[in-house]
């Protein structure tokens, strides 16, 4: 019986065709000239890439049973042991999973592809890696990415491997066993190996390294579907870079197939390894990189969720010792801080959250790099105010450093030398990353005040402490006014001498047209003999230039200094109401003394000045008292706006380091953030109703 010719050839070392092995291996030669950028093979490789459903096999186990073969078929000194005819060692046969079931069909489809062994290479045709590769990525297009990574490898393995195998037991074992390496040519491949062993050697470190290089995109595939890219940034561009690392690996095995058929051939011309090999090397470390970033990202991610967890435990309790201890101490590498004052006075980090027991304390925190002399400077007086009033605080300095170098504990004697407060050094990475996620530290030095409960006060105190210096402990028991401070940050001394009178009505107005000006001057003018029963006088002032600029900005950076403050929440809601008037174009701001009682656009003033002669008339506003003036203003003014075409969504942004959270100043719900930090909210109407 004739036998049958085989339509894909043979395995790339068997030999199998009837031309037999060197008949086919003598005129091939390895092409590769592959110039393609990123973008050509990402088109190419996304064209031939539609994944399906019903693909599904364990890679995990197919990639372990893949390594096995190329741990044992790449071993240094296999090549020599069988050109010694050394009996094959004893090895224990690892465990693998009985219900795993071998993609066998796509495996011998590769092989076909990946085999040198082709018919039109009697004519003397150098083999095209390229197209080699093509046709594997049309057979693997169904497949997910880490998935025709392996296949492809697989394949490889599996005639390599297998060769490999029967060149070890030949002459060792029994009659079908060297029958077999017989038909296979295997013995006739040893006298030109003995040539090459140097060659096999560099072969093998290719193809250790594109199985490492697999290894990384199965476990940068598993991380990204386990985890998620917030916790580690790194990852989403360790997954992008994958179809590229899967197009290289797939042409490393290619290559990889035609250099064993070269190596085995009987030509004394050795030929080099094209360059996919450097390729290859680089793929290797930059994958490797990616994917040891990312593990530590996401370490990183964990131990700050626990930290987290720890931080709210410990701030139920009330204690500030219980957060001291817990933030302050908390480490994943066994190293406590270590923490000093004065001239570096050493103290005991076991013992620190004693001595701020029943304390409130002010972190300051910046970097080594952004840290000044007049912040120091500021920070200095406050402390000389707490020493000299006997105040219960305490200044702890925490400084932002991730590799603390011998520069870097240079920069730190320097600036500690300058600090008569507390200092910590060697925090834990963990708390670091932990003061950037929840008190929103972005590398700008900045400061933070905890209460003697343990419980975060001001965001970032520091910008306070800049503009108030000593003073910082009278804007905190609030001292201060709203009104007295904007006015004082205007420099304006009528407007401070007319704030000192509480007979005097003060409207505040600006980026009006002429006609709105004219329109609130005659209100005022209609509602004067009311305003006289009062014993009121009303004054008119207009803001515009540098003086306005100068009222935003004071009315901004006093939003700042009470962020975060529950005690100080109708200070806010004023602060945000004023700051929302001014975004939507023509604002009044009408107060009494030191007193804010209320703003808005001028149409909803000028109709509270329309209606202020019904005021007689009203049973609930009988009294002509000054101190109820601004009451019934205030109260009539908010019913208007309620019904008004000018009841605006509250939307403002601020600069500095403000919470991520802040409610309404009308209607109390939490309002809409965006990346700017503009805050908004509608009161539970549409955004398109306004």
């Amino acid at each position: 019986m004739a036998s049958r010719s085989r339509k894909d050839g043979s395995g790339f070392l068997t030999g199998t065709n009837s031309t037999g092995l060197t008949d086919t291996i003598s005129s091939e030669r390895i092409q590769f000239t592959d110039s393609l950028t990123n973008e050509e093979i990402e088109k190419l490789i996304n064209e031939k890439h539609s994944p399906e459903d019903n693909t599904d096999f364990a890679v995990d186990v197919l990639l372990t049973i893949t390594e096995t073969i190329i741990d044992h078929a790449t071993r240094d000194s296999l090549v020599s042991d069988i050109l010694k005819d050394a009996n094959a060692p004893y090895e224990k046969v690892p465990s693998i999973n009985d219900s795993f079931i071998s993609p066998l069909c796509i495996l011998k489809s590769i092989c076909c592809e990946i085999s040198s062994c082709k018919d039109r290479a009697r004519s003397g045709e150098e083999i095209s890696i390229q197209i080699r590769r093509a046709v594997i990525f049309d057979k693997l297009k169904p497949y997910p990415w880490e998935a025709k990574a392996v296949l492809a490898l697989a394949a490889f393995a599996l005639e390599y491997g297998d060769f490999w195998h029967l060149a070890q037991l030949y002459g060792q074992c029994n009659q079908l066993t060297d029958s077999v390496t017989t038909l296979k040519r295997v013995p006739d491949v040893k006298a030109p190996l003995k040539k090459r062993e140097g060659e096999v050697l560099e072969l093998n470190r290719l193809i250790k390294d594109t199985l490492e290089v697999t290894r990384l995109i199965c476990k940068v595939e598993a991380l990204y579907i386990h985890n998620r890219t917030e916790d580690a940034p790194t990852l989403y561009a360790a997954v992008e870079c994958i179809p590229i690392c899967v197009f290289w690996t797939i042409t490393a095995i290619v290559a990889c197939a035609a250099k064993v058929t070269d190596l085995t051939s009987d030509e004394e011309m050795p030929h080099d390894l094209p360059d996919v090999v450097p390729k290859i090397e680089r793929i290797r470390e930059k994958l490797n990189k990616l994917h040891g970033t990312c593990v530590k990202e996401i370490d990183l991610a964990k131990s700050c969720k626990r930290l987290h967890r720890k931080m709210v435990d410990a701030q139920r309790t009330l204690k500030i010792t219980e957060v001291i201890n817990t933030l302050i101490l908390f480490t994943d590498n066994g190293k406590l801080p270590v923490i000093s004052v004065g001239s570096n006075e050493e103290v005991k980090s076991e013992t620190f959250a004693e001595l701020v027991k029943e304390n409130s304390v002010l972190f300051y925190i910046s970097s080594l790099e952004n840290i000044t002399d007049d912040d120091i400077s500021d920070l200095i007086q406050v402390y000389d105010e707490i020493q000299k009033n006997n105040r219960k605080w305490r200044m702890v300095w925490i400084p932002i450093v991730e590799d603390w170098t011998k520069n870097q504990n240079e920069k730190f004697e320097k600036w500690g030398s300058k600090m008569p407060w507390y200092k910590v050094r060697f925090l834990s990475s963990i708390v670091i990353k932990y003061l950037e996620q929840e008190w929103s530290y972005t590398g700008i030095a900045m400061s933070m005040v905890m209460d003697p409960r343990g419980q975060r006060q001001f965001h970032n105190a520091l910008d306070l402490i800049r503009r108030h210096k000593n003073k910082f402990f009278d804007i905190l028991d609030l001292n201060v006014s709203v009104i007295e401070s904007i006015f004082g940050n205007m420099k304006n001394k009528k407007l401070e001498e007319w704030s000192k009178d509480d007979t005097k009505c003060i409207f505040l107005y600006g980026d009006m047209d002429e006609s709105w000006i004219n329109e609130l001057k005659k209100k005022v003018e209609e509602a004067k003999d009311t305003i006289k029963d009062f014993g009121m006088s009303i004054e008119l002032h207009r803001v515009e230039g540098n003086e306005a600029k100068a009222l935003w900005s004071g009315i901004g950076s006093l939003l700042t200094d009470y962020l975060g403050q529950v005690e100080y929440k109708t200070v806010k809601k004023e602060l945000c109401q004023l700051l929302s008037d001014k975004n939507h174009g023509e604002w009044v701001i009408v107060s009494q003394g030191y007193d804010l009682i209320t703003s808005g656009h001028p149409a909803t003033i000028c109709d509270v000045l329309k209606i202020m002669s019904q005021w007689k008339q009203d049973e609930s506003k009988t009294s002509r008292k000054t101190s109820t003036f601004g009451n019934y203003f205030q109260e009539d003014h908010k019913t208007i706006t309620q019904t008004s075409d000018h009841n605006y969504c509250c939307e403002f942004s601020i600069s500095g380091n403000p919470p991520k959270n802040l409610d309404c100043p009308v209607c109390g719900r939490s309002m809409k953030t965006t990346p700017i930090i503009r805050y908004k909210c509608c009161h539970g109407a549409t955004e398109t109703s306004h």
